[in-house]
């Protein structure tokens, strides 16, 4: 929830699921300061476990999670010679590290086996690659009243995703995006949506999804170590609602 919180601040987002924003219905310092709250409280209840490997992973996922993922992806706004491996590589710290670490979290406080752990955390990771990969899709197939914010708004802000990525393999799409970026401050909202809706019908939509159900395969796979009773069902639910999700 921190992240969350954060996260609409970096991206100048007033709307999160169609509701306002920390930082549109207040300002961007409590914004920042409630998710520093927020996030401390997790700090504090986590103080309880008395497991010096849980602290060790949740610490270094913090640091990836930072680092790797949002800060990279600064870096790269607007950047339109990015590649597939580094948008793979952004999208594994910012969010497919912090899904893995959760369900490993849970592996080592219950003092499972390593090989249960270690199915737990390929689990998360696939899952959270997936489920990155589904959101950047949503955001050119969804409508704005399902995505609670504008369709496009990631390349608005020149967050470049892999649907984008797959789609500047027609030159006329990249030398549109070009076209839209090097406005960036006054950006067109009529040719953004033209760009939208080329990306849209693209095919590149498709190769995307086939990269997401790739991943959701792998954590399926990963299942197949665990016994099988409840827990397994849920987390098999769970991995079926990403893959069909709309919103």
């Amino acid at each position: 929830m921190a992240s969350l919180v954060h996260d609409d601040v970096i991206d100048d987002s007033d709307t999160r699921r169609g509701k306002p924003t920390v930082k549109s219905h207040w300002d961007n310092q409590i914004a920042m300061l409630t998710g520093d709250f927020i996030f401390a409280k997790a700090l504090q209840q986590f103080t309880d476990i008395e497991y010096p490997r849980a602290h060790q992973i949740l610490s270094k996922t913090m640091v990836e999670l930072t680092i790797g993922g949002e800060i990279e992806q600064i870096r790269d706004k607007f950047n339109y010679e990015q590649n597939f491996r580094s948008y793979l590589r952004r999208i594994r710290r910012k969010t497919a590290l912090l899904i893995s670490s959760s369900c490993q979290l849970g592996a080592v406080v219950a003092e499972t086996s390593s090989e249960t752990e270690k199915a737990l955390y390929n689990y998360g990771y696939y899952m959270g690659m997936s489920y990155q990969i589904i959101d950047d899709i949503l955001d050119f197939t969804a409508t704005e009243k399902e995505l609670g914010k504008p369709s496009g708004s990631d390349l608005l802000q020149g967050n470049i995703t892999l649907p984008v990525l797959y789609a500047m393999e027609n030159p006329q799409i990249k030398a549109s995006i070009i076209n839209l970026f090097a406005n960036k401050e006054q950006m067109n909202q009529v040719e953004l949506k033209r760009v939208v809706e080329a990306i849209a019908k693209s095919g590149a939509i498709e190769k995307a999804r086939r990269v997401s159900n790739t991943y959701l395969k792998k954590a399926y796979h990963s299942l197949k170590k665990l016994p099988n009773n409840q827990s397994k069902s849920a987390l098999e639910n769970i991995a079926n609602f990403i893959g069909n999700r709309k919103i």
